[in-house]
């Protein structure tokens, strides 16, 4: 929703600075691919921590995921600024737009800490069971965004206007607060002593363990950001309303699959602490009852995406082109959107069962291996309409979520009879 919000009020400047921000939310999406993983990673080792209930290395895995996040962010600060030219440039920026585009960027690889910070207080918090408190934060997050946005943008009471990098800083001042915030909670509670200050020495043994577990999460976020970055170079061919088209669709997308994101937590930790515990019996409850509703919000949140489509493109932008192309983007890939849900819950069942490999093969195919070649005969080759350009997406989606939701079940099973086999022989002994 902070995006959604950005978009909104990029649009409200020109339509250089909507496509600008479309252009750069492949390189905003690296900083959360590392945020995320991070967090996912950490979750799945923290919450079968506690369904063991192995203290010590719980409070290991927390001090040392924090302690390798600020290490990471001071890296990825450093790289991300000296790379976003040559990124821009390569995606087909220049002039106004590449400037543009650089203003925005910038801030959100200076605030990078924060992002980082809230996502393992988030990943520490929901691993105990507690949700509330990081929706909160988001929710408050989200409206002081409101205030921020046009204020950072235009200017006044004081404060010079900043253009479109006004709205990356509200973003980076909003992080930077919920993070104090959550850092805060867990320390209160007892789980993160900060004056410890041995335990954030660095342990590789440690961050080798987080390692393994935060890839293949953060690939599959980042495989997200390498498909908004090949999209958006076949998009250049037709025009930049096509890439600001995306912008504004991926917007509307990422409204409709709100529920995902809400699943995967509770997924991460439920499941994470059931196995843990040796519960595999409600693991496979969890996933049940977690698709049968993700499901249902999600087929409601389409059918509503998909009839309100040029109003809610209009809410961004009143260039004609513009919502014209998006409400052929939406009409597509509306029909589909049960797919991310699907794939994204078992893929954090494989999370929480520490089987994190199989999110980076199925990354991997879906936003690299499948779309590059397809897209490449389809449009340079073919010069095919722009419409095939969201066929072919679609039909990779369902494709990849038939493959993962088979794999996933079938380890599931897997793992009850090899539980089941192992209880039959210790009856018998």
């Amino acid at each position: 929703m902070y995006n959604v919000v950005d978009t909104y009020y990029a649009g409200q400047n020109s339509e250089t600075a909507l496509a600008a921000v479309g252009l750069s939310f492949p390189v905003f999406l690296l900083i959360l691919s590392v945020s995320s993983g991070m967090s996912r990673g950490s979750s799945g080792l923290i919450s079968n921590a506690i369904g063991a209930k192995k203290v010590d290395d719980q409070k290991r895995y927390i001090s040392q995921a924090i302690s390798m996040g600020v290490f990471l962010s001071v890296v990825m600060t450093m790289v991300g600024i000296l790379v976003a030219d040559p990124i821009f440039r390569l995606m087909g920026a220049e002039g106004d737009y590449l400037s543009v585009a650089k203003s925005y960027i910038t801030p959100i690889f200076l605030g990078s800490v924060f992002f980082i910070l809230a996502g393992l207080s988030n990943a520490i918090l929901s691993s105990s069971g507690d949700t509330k408190t990081y929706g909160i934060v988001l929710m408050f997050g989200f409206f002081l965004n409101l205030v921020l946005d046009p204020w950072f943008m235009f200017g006044g009471y004081g404060l010079p206007a900043m253009g479109i990098a006004g709205i990356a800083w509200a973003t980076v001042v909003i992080q930077a607060i919920g993070s104090f915030y959550l850092l805060s909670v867990v320390t209160r509670r007892g789980l993160l002593d900060l004056s410890d200050f041995s335990a954030f020495r660095p342990d590789f043994a440690t961050w080798k363990e987080i390692a393994i577990q935060a890839l293949p999460a953060s690939f599959n976020i980042m495989s997200i950001a390498i498909g908004f970055f090949t999209i958006n170079w076949f998009l250049q061919r037709y025009g930049q309303s096509a890439v600001a088209a995306y912008t504004v669709t991926t917007r509307i997308e990422q409204i409709a699959l709100l529920p995902t994101f809400g699943l995967y937590a509770a997924i991460m930790a439920m499941v994470g602490q059931n196995n843990g515990a040796g519960k595999l019996d409600r693991v496979r409850e969890t996933m049940w009852f977690c698709n049968l509703w993700g499901f249902v919000l999600n087929v409601v949140m389409s059918i509503l995406m998909f009839i309100f489509s040029p109003q809610l493109m209009r809410i961004f932008t009143d260039d004609e082109e513009v919502v014209r192309l998006g409400v052929i983007c939406i009409s597509i890939i509306a029909p589909i959107q049960w797919s991310y849900i699907m794939s994204s819950t078992h893929i954090a069942m494989l999370q929480a069962l520490k089987r994190p490999s199989y999110g980076f093969f199925e990354s991997l195919t879906r936003k690299i291996i499948l779309p590059v070649p397809i897209l490449w005969y389809l449009v340079v080759y073919s010069q095919m309409a722009i419409d095939w350009i969201w066929y072919c997406n679609a039909a990779i989606n369902v494709l990849m979520t038939a493959i993962t939701v088979c794999y996933a079940r079938w380890l599931l099973k897997s793992l009850e009879s090899a539980e089941q086999t192992k209880s039959e022989s210790q009856a018998a002994v």
